[in-house]
């Protein structure tokens, strides 16, 4: 008996260790390449009729103007609604939104408009500032326009002279306009709150005694614009002058609570 149950044993291992072992099937592996899906990309055409109309963004003396085709300007239209939005938000926040767009052209081919660059970011806030102009009304607030362009250049001169000029200064000079027509579009929006009954002369006087002290204490810091001790001539009263005279515009141009209000809004936002 005793033998019998061993050689069922043995025979029971050695059936066992013939046994192939079973092996899961290998999965060949498919390289599929990946192709942009441009299906989702608005179909913008040109239109032969205004293949040469060109419309002016901006123009100043001195400056190169901004000339965009209409067939351009439409695809802007229909790309950065932004522009032209029913209730616009401030320069900042429009221009954080999108900067780059794709679009397939009438060949068939993805093409894209982009602001993305310092140069792009001047040409955006430049035509941010034409549709505003528009919608605020350019005849209507002719005046208010006029005077915060000098008042918020007179800002932008104050700071280039004090950081010994700079590319920000000169991208802003630019910008700066998108920045008026935001201000116009919240007088329009808002007139009511401007109209204060008090007198803001005080206010005025604080604001312009504050920052005559800042342009001094800067100045006294700066170890490049010193005098010449033997007559106190020099650089520094050349710059001194030069300072003076872009404070003096604020003195003359902030002529109501609502220029004060919008030139220390544009103070903070851009220079502090």
């Amino acid at each position: 008996m005793r033998n019998i149950i061993l050689l069922i044993l043995v025979f029971s291992s050695f059936a066992t260790g013939c046994q192939k072992t079973k092996k899961e099937p290998v999965k060949a592996k498919v390289n599929i390449s990946e192709k942009k899906d441009t299906t989702c990309l608005p179909h913008l055409y040109d239109d032969p009729k205004l293949e040469k109309e060109k419309v002016l963004i901006y123009a100043e003396e001195g400056i190169d103007s901004v000339l965009i085709s209409r067939n351009e300007l439409n695809k802007i239209e229909k790309l950065f609604p932004v522009f032209k939005a029913e209730f616009p938000s401030d320069p900042n926040e429009s221009y954080a939104g999108k900067v780059w767009e794709n679009y397939i052209n009438q060949d068939g081919k993805e093409e894209s408009i982009t602001f993305g660059s310092e140069v792009g970011r001047d040409d955006f806030c430049l035509i941010y500032a034409y549709y505003l102009k528009q919608k605020n009304g350019e005849a209507k607030f002719k005046l208010e326009r006029e005077k915060l362009i000098k008042l918020y250049r007179a800002i932008n001169g104050l700071y280039e002279g004090l950081n010994y000029g700079g590319t920000y200064f000169g991208h802003q000079h630019k910008r700066l306009n998108a920045s008026v027509e935001y201000s116009i579009y919240k007088l329009k929006l808002r007139k009511e709150y401007y109209e204060k009954k008090y007198n803001f002369k005080k206010q005025k006087d604080l604001y312009i005694k504050a920052l005559m002290q800042y342009v001094s204490d800067e100045e006294s810091q700066d170890p490049y614009n010193q005098d010449d001790p033997r007559d106190g001539k020099g650089e520094g009263s050349k710059r001194g002058k030069r300072l003076q005279e872009k404070i003096d515009i604020l003195e003359k141009l902030i002529t109501n609570y609502f220029y004060l209000n919008q030139v220390q809004n544009f103070e903070i936002t851009y220079y502090k």
